[in-house]
This record gives C-alpha cells, structure tokens and sequence, in this order.
C-alpha cells in the first residue's frame, strides 16, 4: 500500500480510478460521434475531462477535506454538464434537482468529516480505523455519511434526480449511470468501519436499497 499525505493509492482507489477511467474513454469515444455537429462539442470534452479527473481524486483521497472538495467539485461538473442543452427548459429543472441533491449530500459528508476529524484528532482516513471515537460521533458521523451516499446514488427518497437526468443528452446520462451514481457506494466502502462499528446502519442501508429496488 503506498501511502501519500493528501492520497491513498490502496487496492480500492486504484480499482476505481481504472473503472472511471474507463467508463471514461467508452463515453469519450461515443460522445465522438453522439456530438459531432454540436457548437459546444470542445467546451463538452473539456468539462468532461475535468469530472474524470475530479472523480479521480476523489476515490484517491485520503485527506478528509480534500475528499469533500472532490466530492463537491465532481457534482458541479456534473450538474454543469447537465445544463449542455442550456436552451431545453427540463435539462435546466433536472440540473436544478439534481443540484439541490448533492448540496444536501456534501453538506452531510462535510458535517461528518468535521465531525470525524475533530473527535478523533487526525484528518487521514486510513488513520481513523486506528483512532479512538466516541460512540455517539461515531453514530452521528455514520448517518451523515449515509445521507450523502444515498443522496449520491439516488436511492430512495432521493431517486427523482436520476430519473429527472434523462432530459440530459445520452453521453452525460451514461456518465450518470455507469460513473458517479456508485459513488454512494464508494463512500460506505471507504468509511466501511464506521458502518462496522454500527450494525443498524448496515441494516438501514439493505431497508432503504430494498424500498429503491422495489
């Protein structure tokens, strides 16, 4: 495992970079030929590169803050990228909705860095595992987190911006799909112990999947 001050390029991190990166290059290339004839095709591209990189950063990250900008700068490219067809009155409500999603969910992640952060005295998450939180931060920090990731990933009640993003143009509503929708995952992946340490978020998570699914 190679460790940096702001980074962690453990097996997860690297896992996901090849995946975005991916997901990525198939986007790229089918945007290549969906957008051919668009008068924003450059400003399209170049907004598309910096969500990839965005997101890179952000599955890498081992600084708390830095995780949270990421995660905040990610959302924005994507909202901004919904707005493509700034002329079509519904990209313009889905960007809005979606907006107002991932506001909520990075206010909650940042709540419960700041939480994490402070009651454990070290602002690395590979460090926290190793650190001594107190039951009820580490309760409260839980939920936060479980409100971002589910906001995220538009899971129930969260789910009408994902629907919603269908107005968007297909190139961006497989970004969606495939790319920064299981970031939700990511997130409980990477903050796996504190949902260990609190079984009933486990079991909150499955109720709400099971009510999405259903």
């Amino acid at each position: 495992m190679l460790n940096l001050p702001l980074f962690n390029f453990d097996a997860l991190s690297l896992l996901m970079i090849c995946l975005v990166g991916f997901i990525g290059l198939v986007v790229g290339s089918f945007s290549l030929r969906y957008m051919a004839g668009d008068r924003k095709k450059k400003a399209f591209f170049v907004q598309l590169a910096l969500l990839i990189s965005s997101i890179s950063i952000l599955v890498s990250a081992d600084f708390m803050p830095l995780l949270v900008l990421a995660w905040w700068v990610s959302n924005l490219l994507l909202c901004r990228i919904m707005l493509h067809k700034s002329e079509w009155s519904a990209a313009k409500a889905s960007a809005h909705l979606a907006l107002k999603n991932f506001t909520l969910g990075a206010i909650a992640l940042a709540s419960a860095v700041a939480i994490l952060g402070w009651s454990s005295g070290t602002w690395q998450i590979s460090a926290l595992k190793f650190s001594s939180i107190p039951t009820m931060a580490m309760a409260f920090s839980g939920v936060l987190i479980l409100i971002a990731a589910l906001s995220q990933s538009a899971i129930w009640p969260f789910h009408r911006w994902l629907l919603s993003s269908l107005n968007s143009p297909t190139p961006v509503s497989a970004l969606m799909h495939a790319g920064l929708v299981n970031g939700g995952g990511f997130l409980i992946a990477r903050f796996a112990f504190v949902f260990l340490e609190q079984a009933w978020l486990m079991q909150c998570v499955v109720i709400f999947g099971s009510i999405t699914a259903l």
